[in-house]
């Protein structure tokens, strides 16, 4: 039988990232460091296990490109311009100033300047793949430091575009074109604005299409279409593949099929990104990497504090606090992922020799692996630093936290009729909430209504995080499918254990399923029609309100305790049905003219005439318990009456007005 290369390598590439994932998970070190050195293991110049080199790599920039698709999803237009002006100074001025100190001091060691420049270029550019995905697996994405990174590590991609025309045009000899650059500069600007032209019209038109079919796979087909399709043209006008991709995330994000296009797009992203990390350590060459051991060290060591100080410096000339510019200098210390595409040109362009060649991969593979270990102690570092630098207060800006009104609210699940009421109820209340539905047409009738709406199936834990799951109160799944119900609720209360889950199911016998799972409360649709039709059945023989909502306590009292496996015996659940069937309270507005205006408790003589009591009054904004007999009722009185049910139907007629005689 054929034996597929490929697919060899495949089952050892995923085999690798689950026991260096166990390995180091057990160790409590990042898994991006087990990953590198897996890559190292089997790679061609280690065991030699993998032999399919470069299709490995296409894998590992797909994952780069789904990585800032995703990212770029979770950062909307306006969170880009909260970067601010100062954010984007910073970041423009770490890649000149990285550039120009890098290449000024190559050449003090008799480099030839346009070498020098080509190595401050592939030193000047960060991990993005790297940085993003460790603070989006701590949450600090929207940190100030977070934000400061993100537009850096943006400005560099964007930065790749001139770097590789320059390698280009001077390498091997190069005669500088005018024309060449104003083509090459000129056809990059038309691809980004045709990027966000198709991201914005064309894209949200597709997905809106798509979604009608109600079908996931469809739908994860056309997200995976929208994401690699923008990479593929945006490197086609000659951009990097991620840049594209990311605008397309960016424009996307405005959409409400943000949240469920990241979700189901994350186990792709997930796969290719560790894809990514390992064939890293296979660009290593071990023996080269214990002979020159010391040079590879120094040079990590120079890049990690030349990088880190250039970025601390700008960020506390721009007047940002010292604690926020170290933290971020401290995350963007390493060399990046797009390094390695700049060192592949220069060296087919001989601007550097492979001994040289190895030198700088060991040292961006070195600064990469420390790269966790810098973000983990930068926190701690930068507490002890920071009254070093000036005072500058942190403002929201700075800090980039959500708003509180995002903090305790409802998510309801479903723009079903429940939904609807519930989400108009909560408005008019002015309690925060959002909806979220897996139906377009829901979606779309929920924004027109005036409500906060995403598309997105709550069963997906990304999407219940990223409509603020972790820090909601209560969860209202309404949702009409079963699976999808018993899904969200295990996925919801491992995203947040507080959170108040309450379910709406269609039948009795899934209750006891559901609490069991993980829900709160569970509704029963039948339990609840079948009480709405009892008590309509009482309205129609006019039966006081308070006894029909006395019977629909006692039924939910004893149905769902029961359903529920209560620790109540049945002879006590009946023993307080009883009592509260025998004793029961009413109350009553008396108005002009009414046959207790005007009388004293004693010579009203209610007890005697009906059996009910008079318990307490409310008067005037006041409330009188247990009243004396010879407290004065007066009209406007609000008398609280006890007994049981014909007595207070008895003292109702007695105390209501006589009918007009004419």
């Amino acid at each position: 039988m054929h034996e597929l290369p490929l697919l060899k390598d495949i089952v050892i590439l995923l085999f690798a990232s689950i026991v260096t994932s166990l390995v180091f998970y057990r160790l409590k070190i990042p898994t991006i460091i087990g990953f590198i050195l897996g890559g190292i293991i089997i790679g061609p110049y280690g065991a030699g296990l993998i032999h399919e080199k470069e299709l490995v790599d296409v894998m590992a920039e797909i994952g780069i490109v789904l990585l800032l698709f995703t990212i770029g999803i979770e950062f909307s237009l306006s969170e880009i311009k909260a970067i601010g002006i100062r954010g984007l100074t910073v970041a423009l001025a770490q890649v000149l100033l990285t550039t120009f100190v890098v290449a000024g001091v190559a050449t003090l060691f008799g480099i030839p300047i346009i070498v020098a420049f080509f190595i401050g270029f592939v030193i000047t550019l960060s991990s993005t793949a790297i940085v993003l995905k460790i603070y989006m697996g701590n949450g600090e994405i929207e940190a100030p430091h977070g934000r400061l990174a993100l537009g850096t590590l943006l400005t560099q991609d964007m930065a790749i575009v001139p770097m590789v025309l320059f390698v280009q045009i001077f390498g091997a000899g190069g005669t500088p074109s005018f024309i060449e650059v104003s083509k090459t500069l000129g056809l990059a600007i038309i691809a980004v604005f045709g990027i966000i032209a198709a991201a914005y019209y064309i894209f949200p038109l597709l997905l809106r299409n798509v979604v009608k079919l109600n079908s996931s796979e469809v739908f994860t087909m056309a997200g995976m279409f929208v994401c690699l399709g923008t990479a593929w043209l945006s490197a086609h006008f000659g951009l990097s593949l991620a840049l594209g991709a990311f605008i397309a995330g960016i424009v996307i994000s405005e959409s409400e099929y943000n949240h469920q296009t990241t979700a189901s797009i994350l186990p792709f992203r997930d796969i290719f990104n560790c894809i990514f990390f390992i064939s890293i350590g296979m660009l290593i060459k071990v023996e080269v990497l214990f002979e020159q051991w010391l040079p590879v060290l120094i040079m990590t060591i120079a890049i990690i504090v030349l990088k880190s100080a250039i970025i601390t410096a700008v960020t506390t000339v721009l007047r940002y606090p010292l604690r926020i510019g170290f933290v971020t200098a401290m995350g963007l210390a390493q060399v990046g992922e797009f390094s390695f595409v700049l060192l592949k040109i220069g060296e087919g362009q001989q601007l550097i020799d492979q001994g040289l060649y190895q030198l700088f991969l060991s040292s961006i593979v070195f600064s990469m692996i420390l790269t966790p270990l810098l973000i983990k102690l930068a926190p701690i570092i930068a507490e002890k630093v920071r009254d070093l630098g000036p005072k500058i207060e942190e403002t929201e800006e700075m800090l980039g936290g959500k708003s509180a009104s995002a903090i305790n609210h409802v998510i309801i699940a479903g723009y079903g009729i429940a939904g609807q009421h519930l989400a108009n109820v909560l408005k008019k209340t002015g309690i925060p909430y959002v909806v979220i539905d897996i139906n377009h047409e829901n979606i779309k009738m929920a924004s027109n209504d005036g409500h906060d709406a995403h598309y997105g199936d709550a069963s997906y834990s990304e999407v219940l995080k990223s409509i603020g799951g972790s820090v909601a109160k209560v969860l209202v799944l309404a949702i009409s499918d079963p699976a999808v119900t018993r899904r969200a609720i295990k996925i919801a209360r491992a995203v947040n254990p507080k959170l108040h889950i309450i379910v709406r199911t269609q039948f009795m016998g899934e209750i006891n399923a559901l609490s069991e799972l993980g829900a709160d409360q569970v509704i029963p649709e039948e339990f609840e029609t079948s009480i709405e039709i009892f008590s309509r059945v009482l309205k129609e023989y006019k039966t006081p309100v308070n006894i029909i909502q006395n019977q629909i306590d006692m039924i939910r009292l004893e149905g769902y305790a029961m359903l529920r496996g209560s620790s109540l015996k049945m002879e006590k659940i009946t023993e307080l049905t009883s009592f509260l069937a025998a004793s029961v309270s009413e109350t009553f507005f008396v108005r002009p003219g009414s046959p207790a205006d005007g009388k004293t408790i004693r010579e009203l003589n209610l007890r005697k005439e009906s059996g009910a009591s008079i318990i307490a009054i409310a008067s005037k904004g006041q409330t009188k318990s247990n009243p004396s007999p010879d407290y004065l009722i007066e009209h406007d009185d609000i008398l609280v009456l006890l007994g049981s049910h014909a007595e207070i139907t008895a003292a109702i007629e007695l105390l209501s007005l006589p009918p007009e005689t004419t």
